[in-house]
């Protein structure tokens, strides 16, 4: 569909007023790749089109897509395709406040009206022009931002969206999914690389929302560059599965004592969340961080923490844990998972697994090597709940 799009540009410019979902080339419609003015309002004329008739897709040929502060806000049923990295939103501008290049509301506020089903696939999100080189990151750019809310009783409670196949570069945030209905979201083949603070945030701190989605084979790197208290993937919300999710060379310059999260690979605050095949890599902080109960762990790795390239000012070398369980992590299981120092010069993970000495019902099978200080400290955790090999 897409490479007939392509061969036969008249049709696809055509709008119809028959109810149909709708495919556009957008530079059919006077959106110009390379043009020195942010594009973003004739993109949002069009999705405002395109919803008024049902829904569709604007395809976006490869090229640089300004975009300033304003944003481009995400309609029912409306999703944009990239031609592959080569399609590049470039956030331009100065951002005064935390906003999404692609949004559903905003960080403090809802959609006005409902949004369900949007698609985002195959393009990058960047500031930069060069295709391999860095640039600094902007503040406030979060790549997509969803605060989705449909009303008190919607007649399908999930919105449904679809993140897939991008590429997020040198933002503040990459990810934030934070609405009540941002529910059964699927984000899959995400490519993420030095933020400034969070890759990605799920939920939101004390609020409803963001709960019941997927997030698969998803790799973010060099997370929290303003050395703040952040970690690279931050959970609130419940009922989410995370497969073959990894985090690596976040930062830490804060001291553990001042916080727990900050420069970690996972933060996880909520319940009843999956995570399979994650791996915490390098990270400044602590692998995992987990401080709430109900949570499956199967298969991830916890590998050489506490990076002595990823610290700085009050942190210090060898006291990260790979999986580390707060009091109020009951109920948690950890099946198959590994904890090591990979690294035999300056290694900098101290412990394995650490485990609040009062908490007595996590289950911890798994191994556990070159760990500076303890391989396992599980304080008063009973021995038929814990098995580790070392």
């Amino acid at each position: 569909m897409v490479a007939a799009s392509l061969a036969a540009p008249a049709h696809a410019a055509e709008l119809h007023d028959d109810g149909a979902a709708t495919l556009v080339l957008a530079t059919e419609h006077g959106i110009a790749a390379g043009d020195n003015s942010p594009v973003n309002g004739k993109v949002n004329d069009l999705i405002n089109e395109l919803a008024a008739r049902g829904g569709g897709t604007i395809i976006f040929p490869p090229g640089i897509y300004r975009v300033d502060s304003s944003g481009i806000e995400l309609k029912n049923q409306v999703s944009i395709i990239g031609l592959g990295e080569a399609t590049q939103f470039q956030p331009v501008g100065d951002w005064k406040e935390l906003a999404g290049v692609f949004r559903i509301g905003s960080d403090t506020e809802n959609n006005s009206e409902p949004v369900f089903r949007t698609g985002l696939h195959n393009f990058s999100i960047k500031p930069g022009t060069d295709p391999v080189q860095h640039s600094d990151p902007i503040p406030n750019t979060v790549g997509v931002l969803f605060n989705t809310y449909n009303g008190e009783d919607p007649g399908e409670p999930d919105a449904a969206h679809r993140i897939s196949g991008l590429t997020l570069w040198d933002l503040d945030m990459g990810i934030k999914l934070k609405g009540k209905d941002d529910q059964g979201c699927q984000v899959t083949n995400i490519r993420g690389r030095r933020f400034l603070r969070t890759a990605l945030t799920v939920g939101d701190l004390d609020r409803e929302g963001g709960a019941d989605n997927s997030f698969q084979m998803i790799d973010f790197s060099s997370a929290n560059l303003a050395r703040l208290d952040a970690a690279c993937v931050e959970v609130y919300s419940a009922n989410c599965s995370f497969s073959q999710v990894k985090t690596w060379y976040s930062k830490r310059s804060l001291d553990f004592s001042e916080s727990l999260k900050a420069g970690a690979g996972f933060f996880v605050r909520a319940t009843r969340n999956t995570f399979s095949q994650c791996d915490a890599q390098d990270n400044g902080g602590h692998g995992f961080v987990i401080a709430l109960g109900d949570n499956g762990f199967t298969n991830c790795i916890a590998d050489s923490n506490g990076h002595a390239d990823n610290l700085s000012q009050a942190s210090h070398q060898s006291d990260a844990h790979g999986f580390h369980l707060e009091r109020e992590a009951e109920r948690v299981q950890l099946l198959g998972c590994q904890s090591f120092n990979r690294l035999r010069e300056a290694p900098g993970q101290a412990v394995g697994f650490w485990v609040y000495p009062d908490n007595t019902s996590v289950t911890l099978i798994g191994s556990a090597a070159r760990n500076t200080q303890e391989q396992v400290s599980a304080g008063k955790l009973p021995e038929s709940r814990l098995l580790i090999l070392e």
